[in-house]
C-alpha cells in the first residue's frame, strides 16, 4: 500500500513538472487553439462547397470531420512521448530517472500523463468551438459516454507512443518517422473522410489498427454517426488492441533501455 502511494506521488510529481514546463511557454495554448479554429473554419467551408457522398447534408460531414480534428490532437500527444524522452536525454536528466527507485519505465509512463490529459482538454475545446462558432450539433444524450470511450481509445493509442519512445532510446533521435505515421493514420483511420472512399487494400489496413474503431465509436457517441459494426464490437476491438499492444510496447521500451545500459550508451544523445 505504501509503494502504491509512493508511485502515485511520483506520477503526480512528474505531471506537475510537465505542467510547469508547459506553462512557461505562454503562447503555446493560444497557438494550438488558433490552429484548431483554422482547421474548423477550413472544413466548415469545404463542407458547404463540396457534396460528399454518403452524407445527407453539409452539417453531417462537418460533424464527421470535427471529431477527426479533435482526435488529431490526441494522436500528436501520443507520438510526442518520444520527443519528451529525447529532451530528457539532451538535458542529461534521463539518467536521474533511470537510477531513481521509480525506474525508467514508470518514469516514461508518467511523462505520458500530462500530454494525454492536455490532448483530452484540447479535443474538448475543439468540439466546444465547433458548437459555439460553427453550429455543430452534438448528440447530447450520449456525449457523457464519450469520456470513458476516449479513455479507452487513449489506452489503445498509447502503445504507439511507447514504441517510438523505445526507438528514441535506441537511436537517440526523436520523432523518428512520426509525421509519416500520423499522416498515414489520418488517411487509413478515416479522420477526414470515410474509409469507404479508399482502395480495397487501404480499407483492409484500416481494420488492422485501433484508430478506425475509436474514431467510429466517438463519432457515434458525439454526433450520432452510424457505426459499421456494433458498439460492443468497437469496444472489444479497442480493448483487444490495448491488451496486446501495451505489454508489447512496454517490453520494447524495457529492452531498448537494457541494451543501452549493456552498451554504455543509455545517456548518450
Amino acid at each position: 500500500m505504501i509503494d502504491l502511494r509512493r508511485s502515485g506521488l511520483a506520477f503526480g510529481a512528474v505531471m506537475r513538472r510537465d505542467l510547469h514546463v508547459f506553462l512557461s511557454y505562454r503562447t503555446r495554448i493560444v497557438s494550438q487553439v488558433l490552429t484548431s479554429v483554422f482547421s474548423l473554419t477550413l472544413f466548415y467551408y469545404v463542407s458547404r462547397l463540396v457534396h460528399v457522398s454518403g452524407f445527407p447534408s453539409p452539417a453531417s460531414y462537418f460533424g464527421f470531420v470535427v471529431v477527426g480534428i479533435a482526435l488529431v490532437s490526441v494522436l500528436y500527444s501520443c507520438f510526442s512521448i518520444s520527443e519528451m524522452v529525447r529532451q530528457e536525454l539532451v538535458a542529461g536528466t534521463f539518467e536521474r530517472l533511470l537510477l531513481s527507485p521509480f525506474g525508467a519505465i514508470r518514469s516514461v509512463l508518467a511523462m505520458t500523463l500530462f500530454p494525454l490529459l492536455y490532448a483530452f482538454l484540447l479535443a474538448a475545446i475543439t468540439l466546444g468551438l465547433g458548437c459555439a462558432v460553427f453550429g455543430l450539433q452534438l448528440h447530447w444524450s450520449t456525449v457523457p459516454l464519450s469520456v470513458p470511450a476516449m479513455a479507452l481509445a487513449l489506452f489503445s493509442f498509447l502503445p504507439f507512443g511507447l514504441l517510438f519512445a523505445a526507438l528514441t532510446v535506441a537511436t537517440k533521435q526523436g520523432s523518428v518517422g512520426t509525421s509519416w505515421v500520423i499522416a498515414l493514420i489520418s488517411i487509413v483511420g478515416g479522420l477526414y473522410f470515410p474509409i469507404s472512399l479508399l482502395p480495397e487494400w487501404a480499407q483492409t489496413a484500416s481494420e488492422l489498427q485501433p484508430f478506425t474503431p475509436a474514431t467510429e465509436l466517438l463519432r457515434h457517441l458525439l454526433v450520432d454517426s452510424p457505426l459499421h459494426t456494433s458498439t460492443v464490437t468497437a469496444i472489444a476491438k479497442l480493448i483487444g488492441f490495448a491488451a496486446v499492444l501495451l505489454p508489447a510496447s512496454l517490453f520494447a521500451l524495457h529492452h531498448a533501455i537494457r541494451v543501452g545500459q549493456r552498451r554504455g550508451t543509455i545517456i548518450e544523445y
